[in-house]
């Protein structure tokens, strides 16, 4: 009998601690990666493919405050994007060997719809897109350090 109470004991225990790390974001969502960029914590969505980049974060209504897309490449050089079926404004942050190289600031989407698009100034492997002002609130600026 004792040893059936230490293991229910135990067993919520376990459950407890498996709730308590949704409520404080102790763990990302599934799907969801950890980014850092100097001391402050984004989850992204990897966009890693030709498909998932492509969509990107169009068609969606917003995205959570502390949350973002990054886009990977398998190579530096220079991309465009535009905002094709977008609803919301973004910041954009172009990465380099792990180092912020580029901000863009609150890029609406009206300003960019195909044709147009915007460009990177110079090679780079990496773009995070996170909600216009995160960039200013987060005190991102060049040559931060990333890590993902």
């Amino acid at each position: 009998m004792r040893k059936i109470i230490i293991l229910l004991i135990f067993i919520l225990l376990i459950f407890a601690a498996f709730l308590l790390s949704f409520k404080y974001n102790l763990r990302p969502a599934p799907g969801l990666k950890t980014l850092y960029i100097n001391d402050s914590k984004i989850l992204v969505e990897l966009a890693d493919t030709d498909q998932k980049r492509a969509l990107g974060l169009s068609g969606k209504d917003s995205l959570p405050e502390n949350q973002g897309m990054l886009f990977i490449f398998s190579q530096p050089d220079y991309y465009s994007f535009w905002m094709k079926d977008m609803r919301f404004a973004l910041d954009f942050i172009w990465i380099n060997a792990h180092n912020v190289v580029q901000i863009n600031q609150n890029i609406k989407p009206v300003d960019f719809q195909p044709p147009e698009s915007l460009r990177s100034n110079q090679p780079v492997d990496a773009v995070l897109e996170i909600n216009a002002g995160m960039a200013q609130k987060l005190n991102i600026k060049i040559g931060d350090k990333v890590k993902y």
